[in-house]
Order: C-alpha cells, then sequence, then structure tokens
C-alpha cells in the first residue's frame, strides 16, 4: 500500500513523464561525458567541468520558449561562461582578488537579470561557472581543461534539448493574450446589443462578462512562470504589457458602462454602432497576436475614428447624462485604440502616431522609438537603487558568496566550493525563505552523506562507482521537482561527492566534509538574509506600493491644476509628480512580481496589493489621458468648474496621502475617509453643468469628474476589500 500510494503521487506530479524524460535526457548526457573525458581523455579536470556544466546548464539555468530557442540560447551564453571562467582562474591566485571578485561579479551577474526572464534564468548557472573556477586553487594550465568542459557540457544539454524528447512549447503569453482580448471584443458587442436593444441583451451582457473576467485574469503576470513572463525590457515586452493593462481596463470600462442605470431603458442606434466598432477593433488586435490575416489582405489601420455628429455625436451639452455617456464611450475608444497601438508595438510595427496625437495620453508608448539595448540599459538605470528588489537581491547573494569564499580560504577547507555551493543553494529572497531552504537543505544533506559514507565503507571502486553514479545522477535531475529539496539535496550529495570520489582515493571523511561544508555555507546565506532586508520582496512591497500611492495622491491634485492652469506651461513642461508616478510604479510592480515567488507570509494577507497597484494604475492613466494638448488649460476660463474640482482632488489627495502612510505597516489599521462617493462627484458636475453649461469645457469637465469619480471608488474598493482576497474574477472592481 505504501508503495502504491508513493506511485501515485509520483504520477500526480509528473502526469506527462516530462521530469523522468528530462532526467533521463540529462543522464545520458553526464554519465558518458564524464567518464570519457575522465577514462578516454585522461583529463579529471576536464570530466569535472563536464558534469558541472550539465549540472549549469540542465538544472540552474531555466529558459523561455520552445526546445530551438532554449538550445540557441545555452550555445549564447558559453562566451559569457568563458569570461566567468578565465577571471575566476586568473584572480585565484591571492584571495583578497578572489574575494573582491566574487562580490563584482556575483552582483553584476544576479543583477542583469533585471533585463528580463531569459537573463533571469541564465543568471544562476552563470554564478555556477564562476563559483566552481574559484577551488581548488590552479594554475592558468587548468584553464584550457575548464573551458572545453564548460563548452562540451552546455553543448550537450542544447544538443539533448532538440534530439531527446524535447518538451512541448509552453502556452505563450501572446496566446493567452489574443484570448483575453477576443473576450473583451465579445463583450463590447454585448454592450453593443443592450444599447440597440435586443431580447436578452442584459443577460447575453452578464455571461460575456463573467468569460471576459476569467481572460483577462489569466494574462496576470503573477500566473506564469518566471521564465514565461513578458517582463524584460524589450518593446515586445512592455508592449504585451501595455495590451494587457488596457484590456482589463477596457473590460471594466465596458461592465459599468452597460450597468449604469441611465441605460436600463435606454435605446440608442449610434452608440450600439459604436461599441460594434469597438469590438471589431479588439478583434483585429486579437487576430494580429495569433499572427492570423484576413482573407482579403493587410488589416485595416488599428486607429478608432472619432465620434463625430454625423455618425451619432454627442448630444446637447445641456443633457448631463447623456453627455456623461457619450465622454466614457470616447474615453472606451481611446482605450481600444491604446489596445491597438501597443500589440503594433509589441509586433515590431512602426507607430503611427505623431506629436502629442499618442494614444492613451501623454508619454505612453514613449518606448516605441527606443531600440532594445538602449530599454535595457535605462531599466537597469531605473533599478540601480537601493529601493529595488533586483538590487537588494543582487547585492544580498553577492556578499553571501564573498563571505563563503572568505570563510572556506581562512578555515582552509580542502573542499571550499561546497561552501559557495550551499550558500548558492539556499539563497532566498527572505530571511524566513532562507531559514526554510536551509533545513531542508541540511536534512538532505545529512541523508546524502550518510548514504555516500555507507557506499565509500563498502561499495568503493570503479565499477560499483559506476553504477551508484548512474543512478545518483538519475535522482538528482529527478526528485526535486517530484519530492521536493531535501531528496533533491540528497541525491545531489551523492551525486557531487561520487564525482570527487572517481578523481582521487576517497574515504567516509569526504561525505562528512561534504556534510560540514553546506552547514557552513548554509549558515553565511542565512546570516545574509538576516542582515540585508530580511524581509524580501514582501518587505519591500509595503514600502513601494506605499510610495506609488503617495506619487498618486500628488498627481491628482497636480493634473487638475494643469487641466485648469496655463495651457502654454504645460505644453512644454511635463508635470514632475507624473514621472515620479511612472518611476515609482516600476519598483512597485517588480516587488509585487517578485513577492509572488515567495512562499505567502501570513503578515502581508491584510491588504490586497493586487487592489492597490490597479487603484495607482488608475490615477496614472487617467492622468495621462487628462495632460494631452487638448485638455490642459482647458478649464481655465470656467472658475465655478475649476474651484469644485480643486476641492475633490484636495481630498482625494488626502485620503490616499492617508492610505499610503499605512500601507508599509502591512495594514489598514484605521479607515481612510472616502470624501465624496463616485456618484456624489458625478452629481456636483452635473449641478455645474446645469447652472452654467452649454459650453465648449462641457466634455472636459465630465471625464475630469469621472475620473476623480472612479479613484473615489477605488479608495473605498481597496478598504473593503483588505484582509481577504477577492474570490474569483470580477470586473465590478478589477482584482
Amino acid at each position: 500500500m505504501i508503495g502504491a500510494g508513493i506511485v501515485n503521487r509520483l504520477r500526480r506530479r509528473d502526469p506527462d513523464h516530462r521530469i523522468i524524460l528530462r532526467s533521463v535526457r540529462l543522464t545520458i548526457v553526464t554519465v558518458p561525458g564524464y567518464y570519457v573525458c575522465l577514462y578516454g581523455l585522461d583529463d579529471a579536470i576536464l570530466a569535472t567541468y563536464v558534469v558541472f556544466g550539465v549540472i549549469s546548464a540542465g538544472l540552474f539555468i531555466e529558459l523561455p520558449g520552445r526546445p530551438s530557442s532554449r538550445a540557441r540560447a545555452l550555445l549564447a551564453a558559453i562566451p559569457a561562461a568563458w569570461a566567468l571562467l578565465s577571471l575566476a582562474t586568473a584572480l585565484d591566485i591571492r584571495t583578497l582578488w578572489a574575494v573582491a571578485a566574487t562580490l563584482v561579479i556575483g552582483f553584476s551577474v544576479a543583477f542583469f537579470g533585471v533585463g528580463g526572464p531569459r537573463l533571469v534564468g541564465l543568471a544562476a548557472g552563470l554564478q555556477l561557472f564562476f563559483i566552481v573556477a574559484v577551488f581548488p586553487a590552479q594554475h592558468a594550465n587548468a584553464l584550457p581543461s575548464r573551458l572545453i568542459g564548460a563548452t562540451v557540457g552546455v553543448g550537450l544539454v542544447a544538443a539533448a534539448e532538440v534530439l531527446l524528447w524535447p518538451e512541448p512549447t509552453p502556452v505563450p503569453y501572446e496566446r493567452r493574450l489574443a484570448e483575453a482580448v477576443a473576450a473583451v471584443a465579445d463583450l463590447l458587442n454585448a454592450c453593443g446589443n443592450v444599447l440597440a436593444g435586443r431580447p436578452g441583451g442584459r443577460e447575453e451582457l452578464a455571461r460575456q462578462r463573467d468569460r471576459a473576467a476569467r481572460a483577462v485574469e489569466v494574462t496576470r503576470i503573477a500566473g506564469f512562470r518566471r521564465t514565461e513572463r513578458p517582463t524584460s525590457a524589450s518593446r515586445h515586452d512592455r508592449g504585451l504589457r501595455d495590451a494587457a493593462a488596457t484590456t482589463r481596463e477596457v473590460a471594466e470600462q465596458v461592465w459599468r458602462f452597460g450597468s449604469r442605470p441611465e441605460l436600463r431603458d435606454h435605446v440608442d442606434d449610434a452608440m450600439a454602432g459604436w461599441m460594434r466598432r469597438y469590438a471589431e477593433s479588439m478583434r483585429r488586435s486579437s487576430r494580429r497576436l495569433t499572427g492570423q490575416r484576413p482573407a482579403g489582405g493587410d488589416e485595416p489601420d488599428p486607429r478608432v475614428p472619432e465620434l463625430e455628429p454625423g455618425t451619432g455625436g454627442p448630444p446637447e451639452r445641456s443633457e448631463f447624462h447623456r453627455l456623461r455617456l457619450w465622454t466614457s464611450l470616447r474615453t472606451l475608444g481611446e482605450h481600444v485604440e491604446g489596445v491597438g497601438m501597443a500589440v503594433g508595438v509589441a509586433l515590431g510595427e512602426p507607430p503611427w502616431f505623431e506629436g502629442e496625437s499618442r494614444p492613451g495620453g501623454s508619454g505612453a508608448f514613449w518606448y516605441a522609438g527606443h531600440n532594445d539595448v538602449a530599454l535595457f540599459w535605462r531599466q537597469l538605470r531605473a533599478h540601480l537603487t537601493p529601493r529595488s528588489v533586483y538590487f537588494q537581491g543582487a547585492l544580498r547573494l553577492a556578499v553571501a558568496l564573498a563571505a563563503a569564499r572568505l570563510v572556506a580560504a581562512e578555515l582552509r577547507l580542502s573542499h571550499g566550493l561546497w561552501v559557495l555551493l550551499g550558500t548558492l543553494t539556499v539563497m532566498r529572497t527572505s530571511a524566513f525563505n532562507t531559514r526554510t531552504t536551509l533545513v531542508s537543505a541540511a536534512f538532505g544533506t545529512v541523508i546524502g552523506a550518510v548514504i555516500t559514507g555507507v557506499l565509500l565503507r563498502f561499495a568503493s571502486g570503479p565499477v560499483p562507482f559506476s553504477f551508484e553514479f548512474l543512478g545518483a545522477t538519475l535522482l538528482s535531475y529527478a526528485v526535486v521537482p517530484m519530492l521536493g529539496m531535501i531528496w533533491g539535496q540528497a541525491a545531489l550529495t551523492i551525486m557531487i561527492t561520487l564525482v570527487f570520489a572517481q578523481l582521487a582515493p576517497a574515504n567516509v571523511g569526504l561525505a562528512r566534509v561534504r556534510l560540514i561544508d553546506v552547514a557552513i555555507g548554509g549558515a553565511i546565506g542565512v546570516a545574509a538574509g538576516l542582515l540585508l532586508w530580511p524581509r524580501g520582496a514582501g518587505g519591500e512591497l509595503r514600502r513601494r506600493v506605499g510610495s506609488y500611492l503617495r506619487a498618486g495622491a500628488d498627481l491628482i491634485e497636480e493634473t487638475v491644476a494643469v487641466v485648469a492652469g496655463d495651457r502654454e506651461r504645460y505644453r512644454v513642461e511635463e508635470p514632475r509628480t507624473l514621472s515620479a508616478a511612472r518611476a515609482e510604479y516600476v519598483l512597485a510592480d517588480a516587488s509585487l512580481c517578485l513577492y509572488y515567488l515567495e512562499r505567502p507570509q501570513a503578515r502581508m494577507s491584510h491588504v490586497n496589493w493586487d487592489a492597490s497597484m490597479v487603484a495607482g494604475h488608475h490615477i496614472l492613466h487617467g492622468a495621462e489621458l487628462l495632460l494631452r494638448g487638448d485638455e490642459v488649460g482647458a478649464l481655465a476660463s470656467w472658475p465655478e468648474a475649476t474651484a469644485a474640482l480643486t476641492q475633490i482632488a484636495r481630498a482625494l489627495r488626502s485620503g490616499y496621502l492617508d492610505l499610503a502612510r499605512q500601507l508599509p505597516t502591512g495594514r489598514i489599521a484605521r479607515p481612510v475617509t472616502i470624501p465624496l462617493a463616485g456618484e456624489a462627484i458625478a452629481e456636483r458636475a452635473a449641478g455645474i453643468i446645469t447652472a452654467g453649461g452649454g459650453r465648449p469645457e462641457d466634455a472636459c469637465l465630465v471625464q475630469v469628474a469621472d475620473w476623480l469619480a472612479d479613484l473615489s471608488e477605488n479608495l473605498s474598493w481597496i478598504q473593503t476589500v483588505s484582509g481577504r482576497p477577492t474570490e474569483g474574477p470580477s470586473l465590478d472592481r478589477p482584482t
């Protein structure tokens, strides 16, 4: 019964046998490569680095995409491995040089992962190449064998990726996004049917709303493996992220538009026609993401036509509620156009906007005119601050590795490499996760050391070693994803010990040395985690989201001031608060993405961090839309409107500042005052228009009031969902 239970568990962990096939694939290239170099070529260093080359490329490096692209990425990384091996060999002459190099290289390799998932996936493997070359001390004559061995190991893994049971290509992010865009297109069409007065329209709208909510939820970056996320600095990934965020906003706006009380018994064929135009634009964007082209040739121009009176334009300005609907419809069209633009940038199409006419508002799609190298350096500079979780993680790892190198040298440990391996194995983004990993690694190492000691005592020799090495290698590549860290560390301990046991006479003491060295390395990792940002991404997330909403609070007030202010001044000078909010968004978003990779912490569950980030995004995106040329200074000649909006903006700023001050504590301890409910803000705008409307600025007033109303509802929504995650996808307020 116990055996059957274990088999069933393994089947659940690996239902399609991918892990088993991967383990066999890597074993096939590891064991023959090791023995050919050791006995056929009589080169122990070459044999050792073949094994570490396979371990680095097969276990430590994670790459996205199809097998052929992963193989090309591995081959492209070989020159970087050469550079790190050469540098480690050259600097290992003096301990001080080696420690300094470990600190600098450890930070640089880890920090360069900020450039995207491909670099993140390569970072750990490249770290391994550097630290294995630091021990034991060798002269320059060892370098050729090291370089050739590493090259052979990586090359064998690259060949095996393509030739031996290649893994199926994961569903790309573009496919998931295309499905979400298509679902939102159907939601737009259903809203058009409601506006046209079709029977059963509201029931269809509710069904399409649920479908769109599920499809949009699947595009959340947190739901993808780290290496499959579109988080690089490239135009492609930035365009995909903007398209996903704007698609979510379109879905949200359509549902709120269709749920408005004034549409209960209202039939408007003109509005219905515009909804269908928007739906067709979204379908075109979906087809472009999947590479589909219409039968007649090229796709039409992705731009959405402007609302014109001749095609069912805005009503008389004294009709506030209908004016509000048309203003919302226009804003919806801008978002739909923004989806098309973001998709075009992601696909490498030339941008069609010029000057200030870009969709999405001031500063949107700024990256469309930059090449990927410039964007990479820009992202690198943005995170070169102690406030960035990428900077913190890279420095934490570098300090730990450098300390491990120094301790191993000062204690004159004969297998100091294992100290650094122990540190690299247990290091995580927080002290809590590092301690947890250390416990598992320690238990696994003890188990592995005991088993290895028995093998070295009772089953040593070339023939027994060959069978033991084969079994340990097969288990090392399969056990971690199937049974967890403890058994994976045990198998890896046996495997690496047997690698060195076959290079020189060995005894039971070799297993004991392995255990001691890993314990020292793990303890150094825990100490580094306790001293340097011990709360990890969770702690930084609290601070960064607070800073993001603090910048957003200032942006609310200044945006209203710009709309009511000096037109000429702001045509040439973008508000500093807008740049500050964008910079804070980058750091907060990175903290959130990294937090999702950590083990959940109970103290983080008192705030819905997704809701807080979405609220900040609504502030930022709405401000960008209002800070375009047409809206800047538009209400300067209407003192009644500007006075009311300024008062509301100041009250909202106060509320968001209060919330921002509380978030770093990890909870909302006191309720944040809501100055005015969303509908109350709309009614105040209605009163102003009724009293002195009929002006060209009516539409701008309605747009600003709707934005402020949305921010007021968000402030209430964050407090409603804090302490309890929302249940399932929702478009009432985004999850």
